[in-house]
């Protein structure tokens, strides 16, 4: 059957898994979390759990974010980088032959902050430009947290702390979840797609969460799923028009896939199938209707996703959808070796693809309405080890859009020195900002409750603060 199958299909059934290198997740693992999921499909598409008054007053806005994660552990110190004269010669100390020379850096003005003169990898010239017209802002020095953790105290392992730190597959998981200590069957915005799609998009026969790139933990829920497409849109399964050129042949196809079954396992299987035919019909039939839009996308992959998210959020009334979340993603992030070359190669990437995904939305009037973000798996050492930077752990982020504060830096600038109070290692940073607050912040904005957030975001009340701040 494969054999006439295409990639969203085997998604589907858990047949295979296509996440690159630099994911650090072996396919069996994506297997096991996606036969996991499956089990939960006895339980309707969209959840039907009460929602608290104060959300349902919001359902009849449009919101949308696009998470973008950097799978492999993106290099902070080159991304946002301090110009300052001792704080500079710091950075660059720790890492000869890796540092960005001062005179590159592009200069960025953040408003109220005290701290060094900052600026921005060269590669990123669009995001600079979107940060100084406040759309675009920095949140420094994030990192999964299983509570706050004192430097004094990770050197003793006192506190509880991330499960298998500084491991690819696990930090992963770890920002996919919110549940660092531990594992979890669910992402947060799975969660958030389980306690409010049924509040805001009771009648969308698609999925709240859609995928436009690996098949990932984030958007996984116990009855909400998400809707993976491939970057030209929903792909079908062909076999279904014709099997080997038969048109009978197709019918009988369809039926074996569609049909009721006894078996619980297998119907839930049929009921997958159906879902995913059902969803490419709307979907296929919706985007080939839509006009094109005028904002140039680069012919990248990442730039290809946000294309894809960008006409997407085009269907939001024909799809009945207020609130909808994408899920875009880059590989080969991991720089032990090669970091100055690979890293302008990935930034390159993001900075072309997220500033014309700005600029599509500005073109469908929805500056205000959609937020972007970045993820990855952890930061990297500002020690430089012969080739490149090892894994570290906090790391700075940005969010994008009309409804961010902008020009500023959210969280606490640290100490870009080697033997800093924030060095727990090897210029390791010790994150000052939790995974868990810097969830807390976007899905508030997409319209979830205080008292709902800790179905949410289940450890957030072990923080000072649900709220960074840099969504208005």
């Amino acid at each position: 059957m494969s054999d006439h199958s295409d990639d969203h299909f085997r998604a589907l059934h858990a047949c295979a898994d296509e996440c690159d290198t630099s994911r650090g997740s072996a396919s069996r693992r994506e297997a096991l979390k996606t036969m996991g999921l499956m089990s939960a499909f006895g339980a309707p598409i969209l959840s039907t759990l009460a929602a608290g008054a104060a959300e349902a007053q919001t359902a009849n806005d449009y919101r949308a974010l696009v998470f973008v994660f950097f799978f492999g552990g993106n290099d902070q110190s080159n991304t946002v980088i301090p110009r300052s004269g001792a704080e500079y010669d710091a950075y660059a100390s720790a890492r000869p032959s890796l540092a960005i020379a001062r005179d590159q850096i592009l200069p960025i003005t953040p408003q109220g902050f005290a701290g060094p003169e900052l600026g921005l990898s060269p590669w990123l010239p669009g995001i600079r430009s979107l940060f100084e017209q406040g759309r675009a802002a920095v949140v420094a020095n994030v990192g999964t947290l299983v509570q706050p953790v004192t430097r004094a105290q990770f050197s003793t392992r006192s506190p509880l702390l991330p499960l298998n730190l500084f491991s690819h597959s696990d930090q992963q998981t770890a920002w996919e979840t919110g549940i660092p200590e531990g594992r979890a069957q669910t992402g947060w915005l799975g969660r958030f797609g389980d306690r409010l799609s049924s509040v805001f998009n009771p009648n969308s026969r698609v999925s709240i969460n859609m995928s436009l790139a690996n098949q990932n933990m984030v958007q996984i829920g116990q009855s909400v799923q998400q809707y993976r497409l491939a970057s030209s849109g929903p792909v079908r399964i062909s076999s279904l028009s014709g099997l080997f050129g038969n048109v009978a042949g197709g019918a009988a196809m369809r039926q074996l896939l569609t049909q009721p079954r006894a078996n619980l396992l297998e119907n839930t299987l049929t009921q997958i199938n159906n879902l995913s035919i059902d969803n490419e019909t709307i979907i296929g039939s919706s985007l080939a209707a839509a006009p094109p839009l005028a904002t140039v996308f680069p012919s990248t992959n990442l730039g290809n996703q946000a294309r894809l998210a960008a006409r997407m959020m085009g269907l939001r009334n024909t799809l009945n959808q207020r609130r909808q979340i994408f899920f875009l993603s880059s590989g080969g992030w991991d720089f032990h070796e090669n970091l100055l070359v690979d890293q302008q190669a990935r930034l390159t990437e993001v900075d072309g693809a997220l500033t014309a995904l700005y600029q599509a939305i500005v073109e469908q009037g929805l500056a205000s309405n959609v937020t972007i973000c970045t993820g990855s798996d952890f930061g990297r050492a500002l020690q430089f080890n012969g080739r490149g930077s090892d894994h570290g752990w906090g790391a700075h982020h940005f969010v994008i859009g009309g409804a961010v504060r902008g020009q500023r830096l959210y969280g606490t600038w640290p100490n870009v020195a080697l033997g800093s109070p924030d060095d727990v290692g090897q210029g390791r940073l010790l994150p000052t900002t939790s995974v868990d607050q810097y969830a807390a912040t976007l899905v508030r904005w997409l319209g979830a409750s205080q008292t709902t957030l800790p179905e949410i975001i289940p450890n957030i009340g072990r923080f000072a603060t649900s709220d960074l701040g840099f969504l208005g």
